[in-house]
């Protein structure tokens, strides 16, 4: 049977009507309001402004003006576009070095900017900016205490009895991370000396010394369970997590320490790492516990901006950032009677840091105990037991994942909404370092609009190059599919964001591109779930400086200076309209996948899984989704904002016999008292879907 485009039009608007109607999907997702059967054929045929695609506005080296300023948003808006991303960078990444223009924050650079959101009102087109220059997030006023951090441990053999009284051994430099390959931002840092490093101790334990280690396979994924493995943003979101999920079993010949026999040596031992301690009968091991920033530093900003990356796991960072420039920003905008749309977060590329200075404080909170005497496990020493001593190693990472999702990304949320603006955040990848100790769909659940990004394959033109046995240097694409798109999707359906959005279109291929070769990388993205698409890139520049004119060294180019920009409104229409149907009501998905509770917490790519075959679709969901917000209702499984599945599928059994957290098991073995405030991490049923 054939139909029409308008029948199909009118027929989904009046199944979203029904849809609507339904107690079990009251709530409809953000963007669109479905009232009658004409209003989803107008709005198709003439999509409003809210849905129309945004772009990345780099302003690179201030090299902007008033002209230039006004010719794009007035062809942005001439050709369909509804939004912008304003980032203020250095240099062009690789391409062309960009002269120097306004100096950041400079008040040539206000006054700019000023006229930028002046335009922007006038034109009705918002105004999102990436809180930083360049990326990711910090700045001068990011000192090295609240800095990304790396703990360091140091030992020392004593044997007693005697009153020892003595400076303890500081850490080495790079103790533990002497496999560091791919460290963004932080390469000149990475080897120096302590003393410039901002050292700070965390605690310090001593343990009978015939305490032994893991060693086999168990020792090959000691990295891995440490989060000090280093990867770059190519790997698999199922091989960042196989390691964590191949399990320590006890062993004939371990020696393990007891709890009971962890001497918490913390209060004895001063600012200058003098310890004074009355050592009992034996030979003891004694191990400092302390920590170094990373050094990341920003990726491409202007000097006025750069510095230091802040510490991911703690909210006085983004505080500071928000104090500094997010507060700059709305100050300048209100002169001219306007306001940020949001501000943003770019993708995660400072490397894997994997502690922050209330580390203790925050695992009691969050796990129910007390870390401190396990902290000889990050060297690899069996603490109650093998089985033990692995789980203690997921609760560390788990807090860790609470910290970015609660310390960063919810507290950076709480910011912008205090003053009345939306959050985005390129919050679960793809990562540099690969391996970041993050929960991504949590991470993305405190984020107003959640996002991913995708690429342009280097000769994607050629569609055997994209198929699904290529690797993603080839294809940048996971087995036919994009990376983070998928995951971007499930966060926005599990908790409740109905903007779904991507970065769009990044590549290193200049001039080769136009709307036609982009489509089928469009298309790909809707269909993963993506409903708002920012493209990268748009590049301002002066129209005195001529054609093609100054271009950044990444993205596809985006601006009145291509040849084809006269003809580009059909493309934006197209963008408008799919992108206001997919807004339009709320995605079907038949199962509900369980990505287990271990952390890092990826979603692969989007995937058939065997066991369910063709012509299905999917989410998948964290702990903490399934605990908090999933319920069920006349068979189904429901959440709150009106998804439904019909079938939770959980991942393959492994781990479900190791219940109960660290201190649990340690209490039941005879260390600890088992005592606690708060449910634990565990490890339920974790695993993966197979892909």
């Amino acid at each position: 049977m054939s139909i029409s485009r308008r029948k199909f039009i009118k027929a989904g608007s009046a199944a979203a009507l029904a849809l609507s109607a339904s107690p079990s999907t009251a709530s409809i997702l953000k963007g669109v309001s479905v009232l009658n059967t004409g209003d989803l054929a107008a709005g198709f045929a003439s999509p409003p402004g809210s849905v129309r695609s945004s772009c990345y506005w780099w302003w690179f080296n201030g090299l902007v003006d008033k002209e230039g300023i006004t010719r794009d948003l007035e062809e942005f808006r001439a050709k369909g576009m509804g939004e912008v991303l304003l980032v203020n960078s250095s240099g062009g990444l690789g391409g062309v070095p960009f002269p120097q223009g306004a100096r950041f924050l400079s008040e040539e650079w206000k006054e700019l900017y000023r006229h930028a959101m002046s335009e922007a009102k006038r034109l009705d087109i918002g105004v999102g900016i990436n809180l930083s220059s360049g990326w990711c997030m910090g700045g001068p006023w990011i000192k090295p205490e609240d800095s990304g951090r790396w703990y360091l441990q140091s030992e020392l053999v004593v044997e007693g009895p005697q009153a020892f009284s003595g400076r303890l051994p500081l850490p080495g430099n790079r103790a533990g991370y002497d496999k560091v390959f791919n460290p963004p931002g932080f390469k000149e840092y990475i080897d120096l000396p302590l003393e410039k490093l901002d050292y700070r101790d965390t605690a310090v334990v001593a343990i009978p010394f015939g305490g032994g280690r893991v060693a086999g396979t168990r020792a090959a994924v000691l990295d891995a369970k440490t989060n000090r493995r280093d990867a770059s943003n190519f790997i698999l979101a199922v091989d960042v997590m196989r390691p964590l999920l191949q399990e320590w079993k006890d062993e004939p010949g371990d020696e393990a320490v007891r709890v009971r026999d962890v001497v918490d040596l913390s209060g004895k031992m001063d600012q200058d790492g003098q310890l004074s301690w009355e050592v009992p009968a034996g030979k003891w091991r004694i191990i400092r516990t302390g920590h170094r920033m990373t050094g990341s530093r920003l990726m491409i900003a202007q000097p006025e901006g750069d510095g230091l990356s802040v510490d991911w796991y703690s909210r006085r960072g983004v505080e500071l950032q928000f104090g500094h420039l997010g507060k700059l920003f709305m100050e300048e905008a209100a002169k001219v009677g306007n306001k940020p749309k949001y501000f943003c977060d770019d993708s995660f590329e400072d490397g894997f840091p994997n502690w922050t200075g209330d580390i203790l404080q925050q695992f009691r909170k969050y796990r129910g105990y007390d870390a401190t005497p396990y902290l000889p496990v990050l060297s690899g020493y069996i603490v109650g037991s093998a089985a033990v001593s692995d789980r203690f190693l997921n609760d560390y990472r788990k807090t860790l994942g609470d910290c970015m999702a609660d310390e960063h990304y919810r507290r950076f949320a709480e910011l912008c909404h205090e003053q009345g603006m939306l959050v985005q955040n390129e919050a679960a990848g793809p990562s540099r370092s690969g391996t970041m100790c993050m929960d991504g769909l949590k991470n993305q659940g405190r984020s107003d609009l959640p996002m991913g990004e995708f690429w342009l394959a280097p000769q994607h033109e050629d569609e055997s190059t994209l198929t699904d046995d290529k690797p993603y240097g080839t294809s940048r694409l996971d087995k036919g599919q994009n990376k983070v798109t998928k995951m971007a999707a499930s966060a926005g359906h599990i908790y409740g964001h109905g903007v779904i959005s991507a970065e769009a279109f990044t590549s290193f291929r200049h001039w080769m591109d136009y709307p036609g070769s982009l489509k089928q990388a469009l298309d790909r993205a809707y269909c993963e779930g993506i409903n708002r698409i920012a493209i990268h890139t748009s590049t301002a520049t002066r129209p005195r400086d001529g054609k093609p004119g100054y271009e950044y060294g990444a993205g596809t180019h985006f601006n009145p200076n291509v040849t084809w920009w006269e003809m580009s409104k059909p493309f934006f229409d197209y963008v408008g309209r799919c992108q206001y149907l997919l807004r339009s009501g709320l995605f079907c998905a038949d199962v509900l996948f369980y990505n287990g509770d271990v952390t890092p917490n990826l979603v692969a790519q989007k995937h058939i899984d065997p066991a369910l075959g063709r012509g299905y679709d999917y989410d998948v969901c964290n702990e903490e989704v399934l605990l908090t917000r999933v319920s069920c209702s006349r068979g189904r499984l429901v959440l709150p904002d009106g998804m439904s599945y019909a079938v939770l599928v959980l991942p393959p059994a492994g781990r479900d016999a190791v219940e109960g957290t660290a201190e649990d098991r340690g209490a039941r073995e005879g260390g600890g008292d088992g005592s606690r405030s708060a449910a634990g991490g565990g490890f339920g049923a974790a695993g993966l879907p197979p892909v």
